[in-house]
């Protein structure tokens, strides 16, 4: 199984969280769809994903300097990151760079930077999709960005028979065991599934234990939705019905058989 789908349950808590609350903010302008394939097939390579929270190397770097406010970093690293007009994140000094990628594995750090960066994913994605992104949505943008991560979404909705590997080569390099099934290849809607599937079994799994009792404070007061299982209860005269009809498509059909 690729460490993709790899998703420990902190993260998948924080994640849970940022999409169950309000995701109130400027709404983005929405994605062309060409914009939406360049960013996809750019998708960034993650597999330098590190520490208890997982974060690849350019999202670390990006948390730190425009999520997570100086005031909650252990060392003064905001200042030391710089940005480029083209929105690559870098550190200029060699041991400086290594010294905050190593930050990954400070745990009570990264636990702030994923819920500054998921919080602020909600908002961002919130804005382009016109609804309130899953969890499985921001643990798309967590791992890849989460204009990569736009730009993926809307190309599922509007492709979804589409073959993964044709339309992200860069992930086909990087983790060709991702877009293969049993020999086949796998469609972009079957991939939005099996990236999504870990945050969609941890929401259930949480439900349960709350249920019987079992679940740690944090656990049982989760607000577990939007959840994909409530999108065939929208109204369908709702402006939210559409995207929201297509990810329980998703969810029932394991994108199979979705209309182009």
């Amino acid at each position: 199984m690729s460490s993709l789908l790899e998703v420990p349950a902190q993260l998948a808590l924080v994640l849970t969280l940022a999409a169950s609350g309000p995701g109130d903010g400027a709404p983005a302008a929405p994605l062309a769809e060409t914009a939406a394939i360049a960013s996809v097939q750019a998708l960034p390579d993650a597999s330098s994903l590190e520490g208890p929270y997982r974060f690849s190397e350019s999202n670390w770097l990006r948390a730190l300097r425009d999520d997570l406010p100086a005031s909650e970093t252990d060392a003064d690293y905001s200042a030391r990151i710089f940005k480029t007009s083209g929105g690559r994140y870098y550190v200029p000094a060699a041991a400086e760079r290594q010294q905050i990628l190593d930050a990954r594995s400070n745990a009570a750090l990264a636990a702030r930077a994923a819920q500054a960066f998921a919080a602020d994913n909600a908002v961002r994605m919130r804005g382009v999709l016109r609804r309130p992104p899953t969890a499985g949505d921001l643990y798309i943008a967590h791992v890849f960005g989460p204009e990569a991560a736009l730009g993926f979404i809307q190309l599922a909705a509007a492709r979804p028979s589409d073959p993964a590997a044709k339309q992200m080569p860069a992930l086909a390099q990087s983790a060709p065991e991702l877009l293969l099934t049993s020999g086949a290849p796998v469609t972009l809607a079957q991939l939005y599934k099996r990236l999504t599937d870990p945050m969609r079994k941890f929401a259930r799994s949480s439900a349960a234990a709350a249920l019987q009792g079992r679940a740690s404070r944090e656990g049982a007061a989760l607000d577990l939705k939007p959840t994909l299982e409530e999108a065939s209860q929208v109204n369908p005269l709702s402006p939210r019905a559409e995207p929201l009809a297509w990810h329980a498509k998703v969810e029932t059909s394991g994108g199979a058989t979705l209309p182009q």
